[in-house]
């Protein structure tokens, strides 16, 4: 297992839960709608509606959270 030197383990199929879980895709995608609004205005100064994009991120990030307690046959079991 990695990282069992310091006090915590990764799963062994880890880098398919990272890459195709929805759970973990619905943090991204949450994550992402944080930091759009301040990109589009840094390069484009495209001023964004600020709770729109709280909202979505927030709505994102607890769909991620409750996405972990789904059954996704898509992930290989190792």
């Amino acid at each position: 297992m990695i990282g069992n030197d310091i006090g915590f383990e990764l799963i062994p199929e880890w880098k398919d839960v990272a890459l195709r879980s929805y759970s973990m895709w619905a943090i991204y995608l949450g994550l992402l709608s944080l930091v759009v609004p301040s990109l589009l205005f840094l390069f484009w100064s495209i001023e964004g509606n600020p709770l729109l994009w709280g909202w979505l991120g927030l709505a994102l990030l607890i769909g991620g959270g409750l996405g972990r307690v789904v059954r996704q046959r898509s992930i290989s079991r190792g």
